[in-house]
C-alpha cells in the first residue's frame, strides 16, 4: 500500500497556470463593473422616487431621512438584484 506524502501534492500555486489567475481577476473586475452599474441605476431610481414623494416633515428631518434613504436603498437594491441573478442562474443551471 503506497501513501501519498503531502510534499508531492500537485495543487500548489506554482503549478497553476497564469490563465487561472487572470480569469479570476477578470471575473472580479466584471463583478465590480456590474455592481457599479447597478449602484448608478439604483441611485437614479432612488432620486426619482424620493423627488416624487410629497413633503411629510420639517426640512431638517426630511434631509436626514433622505440622506439615509439615498445611502441604504441603492445598496439594498443591489444586494437583492445579485440575489435574483444567483437564483435565476441556479434555476437555469439545474434545467440543463
Amino acid at each position: 500500500m503506497s501513501q501519498v506524502s503531502p510534499t508531492t501534492e500537485t495543487d500548489s500555486f506554482a503549478d497553476r497556470p497564469l490563465t487561472s489567475a487572470l480569469s479570476g481577476c477578470m471575473y472580479a473586475g466584471f463583478v465590480i463593473g456590474v455592481s457599479v452599474c447597478m449602484l448608478l441605476a439604483n441611485a437614479v431610481v432612488c432620486l426619482t422616487v424620493n423627488s416624487a414623494l410629497p413633503e411629510y416633515a420639517p426640512p431638517e428631518i426630511q434631509a436626514r431621512v433622505g440622506q439615509f434613504f439615498y445611502f441604504t436603498a441603492p445598496v439594498v437594491l443591489m444586494v437583492l438584484q445579485w440575489h435574483l441573478i444567483d437564483r435565476v442562474g441556479r434555476m437555469f443551471a439545474r434545467a440543463e
